[in-house]
């Protein structure tokens, strides 16, 4: 696979969305595309952004079309998108379809960009939370524990139960330190490799990430329709336009099920679609009106994401504090426990 020259400088959708308007623009002058590049690269902040649309620059300078420069960057410029471009270009109708472009990615700009960010932002804050507890508790367990457990002992006498509980516990991980080790580790790789499953079935953000899932493929699928695209080619693009291998899977046993003469709500329904985008599919086939239908499901389930997520990260981040504190509170609190009791075994 060829590597990425920009992954570390964390070019985002927005700016995509940006760079494609400003050449719209910028083409309606009827200046030549290769100007039209150029004015749009120095008027680019983010060095990333300089340099991809550079590199399009040069490309478009070797005679290469617009639509194969884009072609090299699937990662920024989905492959129906790539399409359409091209097509645009052989109809010689390549301000039009910039504009379609803007207009799409204009849509899926609340998806694409702000609640997603806010919920991996979350969802990075709760791992490292995790690390943390991992790290102070080993520490305590194996360092700390044992030395205040030997202390104790000279006293003689029953310790409290709960110190009795965390010196066990010291003495589990000081033996199997290595083993811990390796289960910790193997879970953070596993975590990464798995990381488009967790995403989409996690207990606590899999419902938000399903919904952004859902207004992806429904906006792009009613986007392409409403295009002419065929019915198929709209959910094969929907698929792309995700961006997670696990939900495009969905999108594509629901093509495989077309391809064998079954109804699109039928198709829907033994996927596992919910019941909202099974009933907006029959209607909108019933009244020839798919593509609307279809943009309304999208509204709706933009409208349930913006309501319920900022209240999920904050109820999740105060969760992810309260069991830090809690954790180390009570490690902290079976170790002094016998001091207070201290007269008593003596």
């Amino acid at each position: 696979m060829k590597k990425d020259p920009f992954v570390a400088k964390k070019i985002l959708p927005r700016d995509i969305t940006q760079f494609i308007s400003e050449l719209a623009l910028l083409l309606e002058t009827d200046i030549s595309t290769v100007e039209a590049l150029n004015i749009v690269q120095q008027d680019q902040e983010k060095p990333a952004m300089h340099q991809l649309i550079g590199a399009i620059q040069t490309d478009v300078e070797n005679d290469m079309s617009l639509a194969e420069s884009w072609a090299k960057y699937p990662q920024y410029f989905e492959p129906f998108l790539v399409e359409m471009l091209r097509e645009g270009e052989l109809q010689n109708n390549l301000r039009a379809t910039l504009n379609k472009l803007v207009e799409y990615r204009d849509s899926m700009g609340v998806s694409d960009s702000d609640l997603s960010e806010r919920i991996v932002a979350s969802s990075s804050y709760f791992w490292a939370v995790f690390a943390v507890i991992f790290l102070v508790a080993s520490i305590l367990l194996i360092y700390v524990v044992p030395v205040f457990a030997d202390m104790f002992s000279s006293f003689g006498g029953e310790l409290p139960g709960l110190t009795q509980l965390v010196v066990n516990l010291s003495d589990f991980f000081v033996a199997y330190w290595i083993p811990i080790l390796i289960v910790f580790l193997g879970l953070v790789v596993f975590m990464r490799v798995k990381r488009d499953s967790v995403k989409v079935y996690s207990p606590v953000f899999g419902h938000l990430y399903r919904k952004i899932m859902l207004v992806r493929s429904w906006r792009t699928c009613a986007f392409m329709l409403s295009n002419q695209a065929s019915l198929t080619r709209a959910i094969e693009a929907a698929a792309q336009a995700v961006h997670n291998p696990v939900y495009a899977k969905l999108l594509q046993q629901v093509n495989q099920q077309l391809a064998e003469d079954i109804t699109l709500p039928e198709a829907l329904k033994k996927v596992g679609f919910p019941e909202k985008v099974i009933h907006a599919a029959a209607v909108g086939i019933k009244t020839k009106q798919l593509d609307k239908l279809l943009d309304k499901v999208a509204d709706i389930y933009t409208k349930q994401l913006y309501r319920v997520t900022e209240p999920t990260i904050r109820i999740f981040n105060l969760a992810a504090i309260i069991l830090l504190g809690s954790i180390v509170g009570l490690l902290v609190l079976a170790m002094y426990l016998p001091i207070f009791w201290m007269g008593s075994v003596i």
